[in-house]
């Protein structure tokens, strides 16, 4: 307990150290994008980001049973079956990211006419897919620094890599390198957190490092593509889908519209980021004390975590709906969005969002999927549903009042309830 304990609280408190930097360097960046790029080009580079992170949607079941392959084989001290599972989760983010890569330039050339014919989008572009590939391969890195409770050392050295990114978009836009200086800051940001995690290892008695031959290697596909591993493809797809409103939105108006959807919302986002630390830090200990099938301390830990949640996340969204202009004035001017009633909407719909994703966690982390991607089904459905009848009247807040809707008809009840019976869901109960 001791050490669960520790790990919790440092992997807790470095997560929000992380999240508390990166935060600022957006505080200062976005006023500086606004200024040297426009709002167009701001616009243009949240749609990249959105679409970076949306290219996810294919292979979210393996981050899913991969995080709870490494997590049980290191709390079982399975050395030589952990350091196979890293080099498995090696291989495939890297084979998926080139797909990926390979398809998008397949069809990028009749897509995307106009905008390739622009050098600064063409080359960010062209930058955007390297950071894909840089970004998939450290992938399984993050898995296994959350699966050794070592998060706190994985979050110091993103923490670093996020010095590095703003030192160089800063010498970036001083130049007037635009875009691709952007871009290439984040490339820059990657590859030193991929040093740091491969001089890591290399003191590490896992022996974990990049393999080509590995013996488990039928093994662990038939266990990442079974039942659950689809129910992790679905459910990643349906989440990233819950998440790209800034695309929908960006796809919908334009660049412009987008802008004005990321600075109202860029707030609560941050928010829902910082209260889900709290689960995501808290996963790898679910899936440990399932492994011990120790149900007491997960029902315990459970009611708990949703307790605190619901008084952060309150807090925040009292916060947000009634200083949320002021805030934003301070930070962008008389760029941010005017009104009162927009701010209020983002409150709520951040407070659900926040709220959501702790019994969401725990299912993820116990493997009681086909709930929670039916859950999720339905609110993907309704969202999209209400975001196409209420864009012409609503503009870019569609997707927050879209949010809100959904949860407070019934949703979140929904979301209470299958967090309730994850507490009776049992290790045998499983499939593999």
């Amino acid at each position: 307990m001791l050490t669960f304990n520790r790990d919790y609280r440092a992997a807790l408190l470095t997560g929000y150290g992380l999240t508390g930097l990166t935060t600022l360097i957006q505080l200062v960046l976005v006023p500086l994008y606004l200024y040297h790029l426009g709002k167009e080009r701001f616009g243009i580079l949240a749609m990249i980001m959105a679409s970076n992170n949306y290219a996810a949607i294919g292979v979210g079941w393996l981050s899913g049973s991969m995080a709870r392959v490494m997590a049980e084989r290191a709390a079982t001290g399975d050395r030589d079956g952990f350091a196979e599972a890293y080099a498995f989760s090696k291989l495939v983010y890297v084979a998926y990211a080139i797909i990926v890569l390979a398809v998008f330039w397949l069809i990028a050339p009749w897509l995307l006419t106009d905008v390739l014919a622009d050098w600064e989008i063409r080359t960010a572009i062209l930058l955007s897919c390297m950071l894909l590939l840089v970004s998939y391969e450290y992938n399984a890195d993050r898995l296994a620094f959350v699966a050794r409770h070592r998060q706190a050392r994985g979050n110091a050295n993103e923490a670093v890599g996020q010095l590095f990114f703003a030192a160089g978009v800063g010498i970036g836009l001083m130049m007037g390198a635009g875009l691709p200086g952007v871009i290439g800051a984040q490339i820059v940001s990657m590859l030193c957190v991929r040093l740091l995690a491969w001089m890591h290892w290399r003191r590490d008695d896992f022996d974990l490092s990049w393999k080509l031959r590995i013996t488990g290697f039928q093994a662990l596909w038939r266990l990442v593509s079974g039942r659950v591993g689809r129910d992790y493809v679905v459910y990643g797809l349906l989440l990233l889908t819950l998440q790209a409103d800034a695309l929908i939105v960006g796809w919908l108006a334009g660049p412009e519209v987008a802008a004005n959807f990321y600075l109202l919302w860029r707030i609560p986002e941050v928010c829902i980021l910082l209260l889900s630390r709290i689960p995501a830090a808290y996963a790898p200990h679910i899936i440990a004390m399932d492994a011990r099938s120790d149900h007491h301390a997960i029902r315990n830990g459970y009611r708990k975590g949703l307790t605190a949640l619901l008084i952060f996340a309150g807090f925040a969204a009292l916060v947000y709906g009634f200083a949320g202009h002021w805030v934003l004035s301070l930070w962008v001017d008389d760029k941010a969005p005017e009104g009162s009633w927009p701010y209020a909407i983002a409150a709520i719909a951040m407070f659900f969002t926040a709220i959501s994703r702790w019994p969401a966690e725990f299912a993820y982390a116990l493997m009681n999927t086909k709930p929670l991607v039916r859950l999720v089904t339905l609110e993907v459905t309704f969202k999209l549903i209400l975001i196409w009848l209420l864009y012409g009247a609503l503009s870019f807040m569609a997707p927050l009042v879209a949010i809100s809707l959904v949860h407070a008809c019934g949703v979140f009840y929904l979301y209470i309830q299958m967090g309730r019976n994850n507490l009776t869901f049992s290790a045998h109960q499983k499939v593999e």
